[in-house]
């Protein structure tokens, strides 16, 4: 069994995937990210130039500015990296799979990744707007503007999970952890009794 995990920037997504016991393995989009980089050195070097090597490694510090400032270029970084993260997910999901665990796949874009149909259902990790700003003004010194920006660019995120005919588990993180805490382990409780029916 695979379940997706998403949410936008600073919905808590993370912290509940944290919340998940020992029978769920939780595969982190966000940290395969930068091994596809380690992983696809040539086809990064011959797309981006050596610029952006530092000691022979992708200097993330050097690309970023590169990719975030075309969409042509991001869509270059895109499908170098994000093919072999989805064979990369798929693989650990099955690796899972054998070790009797349930695999969760926690990445912010679910969606434009592919990933929706191989999961059998997704939770939405929602968080009013003021909370996620509060959070990526403590967390990542951001402006309001800066994360007005941010948001607008992953407006997209949940946008096509109704029309994907699987169920979607939304769960709420208004700020009060035990109140997330109890959502997330009512959801883990179901998965694990409907897998021991």
């Amino acid at each position: 069994m695979i379940i997706g995990l998403t949410g936008k920037s600073c919905s808590g997504k993370n912290y509940v995937a944290s919340l998940f016991g020992d029978e769920f393995f939780v595969i982190d989009e966000d940290k395969l990210g930068h091994e596809a980089l380690d992983n696809n050195i040539d086809k990064l070097r011959e797309a981006f130039g050596e610029g952006i090597l530092t000691e022979g490694r992708v200097d993330r510090k050097k690309l970023g500015p590169i990719v975030f400032s075309d969409k042509e270029k991001l869509e270059k970084l895109n499908s170098i990296s994000h093919p072999w993260m989805v064979n990369e997910t798929l693989r650990l999901s099955k690796e899972a799979e054998e070790k009797g665990k349930i695999a969760v796949i926690n990445a912010a874009i679910l969606e434009k990744m592919g990933f929706v149909p191989y999961c059998n259902e997704v939770i939405l990790v929602s968080s009013p707007y003021s909370e996620r700003l509060k959070r990526a003004m403590e967390r990542d010194k951001i402006t309001p503007e800066a994360f007005a920006k941010r948001s607008e660019s992953q407006s997209e995120i949940g946008s096509t999970l109704s029309g994907a005919g699987i169920k979607v588990t939304t769960i709420v993180n208004d700020g009060d952890k035990e109140s997330l805490s109890r959502q997330v382990k009512a959801y883990c409780d179901s998965i694990l009794g409907k897998r021991s029916q």
